[in-house]
């Protein structure tokens, strides 16, 4: 299937086609957001974000769709991070529709093992089934194109200025990359119409052809947007706005981070992925 747009090369489109819990210096609150998704200020489709607790941890699900002129995609994700918001399972599903093709549906699944030391992946793509297996390390997201709840996560880790981070790209058999997360000062904004201090994180993904998102979130880390310029792409919460918007960065250059040899260790939770 051709590449429909450059993010990830496009990941999922182009290859397969209350209650809070400490994370990192913050926590994520039980409850969820609705965000709109623009393409030079256009609206071109929105998602949605929610957290429940589990025994033993959280329950993170999204689900959004995108729509241009000449395609359509749709994903849907249900994750599982354990008490210290360790990846543990995630279930995405996502499918395009192009103005002359017949649809594309995948289902990315990635669990951990039970040694809590690797990740195992399979995929479903129109009824080809593929696996695969890679390295599970701490401060890991799989991050599907446009998905508040991967950007989510990604702002807790900005919160605890990680060494060493990673995220897992569903595309071909899931590719996981080095990610560096760089602090920015903090911004001005409003939300719902209330004067707020605004969080300003720039993640560049792979030291290769770096990707970058920028993320902006509030001070416990809720996501207020997340901005992808170099595909024109916005993810932004209903009712926010961001006051003094800062110069787009451009990605980065140099080594990437040093690989984090201490993966999780096995547990209950990880031992027995949930199913």
């Amino acid at each position: 299937m051709p590449s429909m747009l450059p993010l990830f090369r496009f990941s999922l489109m182009a290859s397969l086609l209350g209650t809070t819990a400490a994370f990192g210096q913050a926590a994520l609150t039980t409850g969820g957001a609705h965000y709109a998704i623009t393409q030079a200020g256009k609206p071109v489709g929105d998602a949605q974000f929610s957290a429940a607790p589990i025994s033993g941890g959280k329950t993170l699900t999204s689900s959004g769709h995108l729509k241009l002129e000449k395609f359509a995609y749709s994903f849907s994700s249900t994750a599982t991070v354990d008490a210290q918001f360790n990846l543990v399972h995630d279930q995405l599903s996502g499918s395009v529709h192009g103005a002359k093709a017949s649809a594309n549906n995948v289902q990315f699944t990635t669990a951990s093992d039970a040694t809590g030391r690797s990740f195992q992946i399979n995929i479903n793509t129109d009824g080809k089934l593929t696996s695969n297996a890679v390295d599970r390390h701490r401060n890991t997201v799989l991050a599907p194109d446009l998905d508040p709840a991967a950007y989510t996560l990604m702002t807790h880790i900005a919160l605890s200025h990680p060494q060493s981070a990673w995220v897992l790209i569903p595309k071909e058999n899931g590719i996981l990359v080095p990610a560096q997360y760089q602090p920015a000062a903090d911004l001005n904004g409003t939300l719902n119409g209330q004067n707020i201090s605004v969080k300003h994180t720039i993640v560049a993904l792979s030291d290769q052809n770096s990707i970058v998102i920028e993320l902006f979130y509030t001070a416990d880390a809720q996501l207020l947007e997340a901005d992808l310029n170099a595909q024109n792409f916005y993810v932004t919460r209903d009712g926010f706005k961001l006051l003094n918007r800062p110069k787009p960065v451009a990605p980065p250059h140099g080594q990437a981070p040093q690989q984090d040899t201490t993966t999780q260790p096995a547990t209950p939770q990880t031992q027995a992925p949930p199913q």
